[in-house]
């Protein structure tokens, strides 16, 4: 995979970042280890996720709705002092795929949807920001597909994008047709029908767009082991199907 003429785009969540283990199990027991009513733990979260979430808010919105019976800065503190290295989340193939593809002149750029603050936070802490040529995030649905358009002009003739929903690979599609997409699915085999509440929230976000039904066709994969840079030189950004 030497090719200096090739741009990687890459989300982040379910495709490099192990997300719903990090944030529906471990930082989620964080909050019940500290006596916090799952309830609240719920509740709070989705009061919170329209705001633009933090692992601060989070913890505010918790004490204001239980009273101000729980330690504000002892939550914080933990939060912390647990979530400061997020790269234990990584997927284990991500660090050898990005260390080969800069060798080999690949140009690395990250796609994250979510809000600035809670995205920027996450790829910080995982380490990965020098790696990527450069790092967008947006809020919008949709989103990757306007700005993989408004930077067209930057990216070399061959570029591909891998991404673990189908929604967001089909508009990116629609917006440059000749562009690769890969279609990836981290949910292992023996938990895409979870039997008990853990295995239900290891997965849990990614295990949701496993429904989904793509317009285009997108090459599924389990691993970044089997992204090939070989792109074709037709697969030019706003080019068309042969």
């Amino acid at each position: 995979m030497h090719s200096s003429n090739t741009a990687c785009f890459l989300d982040f969540d379910h495709t490099l970042f192990n997300t719903d283990d990090f944030f529906h199990v471990d930082v989620r027991n964080a909050f019940l280890h500290l006596g916090i009513d799952a309830a609240y733990w719920e509740q709070s979260y989705a009061a919170v996720w329209p705001t633009g979430y933090t692992l601060e808010k989070h913890a505010e919105e918790v004490y204001r709705r239980s009273g101000s019976k729980l330690p504000l800065d002892a939550m914080k503190r933990i939060l912390q002092n647990s979530f400061s290295d997020l790269r234990r989340y990584l997927f284990p193939d991500v660090l050898p795929f990005l260390q080969t593809a800069k060798k080999n002149g690949v140009r690395l750029y990250l796609l994250s949807f979510g809000s600035d603050e809670w995205q920027r936070y996450k790829v910080t802490a995982s380490h990965l920001g020098s790696y990527f040529d450069d790092i967008f995030f947006t809020p919008a649905q949709g989103g990757k597909a306007k700005l993989i358009q408004e930077h067209a002009d930057k990216i070399p003739q061959e570029a591909l994008v891998v991404d673990n929903n189908p929604n967001e690979l089909d508009l990116i599609k629609d917006a440059a047709p000749g562009i690769q997409t890969y279609y990836m699915n981290r949910v292992p085999d023996d938990l895409r029908s979870p039997s008990d509440d853990l295995s239900r929230r290891k997965f849990l976000e990614a295990r949701r767009y496993l429904g989904e039904i793509p317009r285009h066709r997108h090459t599924r994969c389990k691993s970044l082991d089997s992204i090939a840079f070989e792109v074709k030189s037709a697969n030019k950004v706003g080019g068309s199907h042969p």
